[in-house]
């Protein structure tokens, strides 16, 4: 199943990689709450931290945007093949002559 081009499967990973980011930063928000004062090196410490789990989300993100974009070029309907139509398709070309 697609939507906007993208398998199903891709926005599901997606999702859950910014699921699990925002998980993590709660979990983190908590743990360096719980004396009942944030000092800026729990927040310098957690950022540092963060920044794996980030680029991993914008990785997916940014996968499956790549997909969806690829996905509303414009196609032949002959061949299938991106980048022409069936005006101007090789394929037409080479057996009408």
């Amino acid at each position: 199943m697609e939507i906007y081009g993208v398998q199903l499967q891709e926005w599901i990973a997606a999702g859950a990689a910014i699921l699990a980011l925002v998980i993590w930063g709660l979990k983190r928000y908590q743990t360096m709450s719980a004396d009942g004062k944030i000092t800026l090196k729990e927040i310098i410490s957690g950022l540092e931290d963060s920044e794996a789990l980030v680029d991993e989300a914008v990785k997916k993100t940014e996968e499956a945007h790549d997909k969806y974009v690829e996905a509303k070029k414009r196609k032949c309907s002959v061949c299938g093949v991106s980048g022409h139509d069936k005006r101007n398709c090789p394929t037409l070309a080479d057996g009408d002559e």
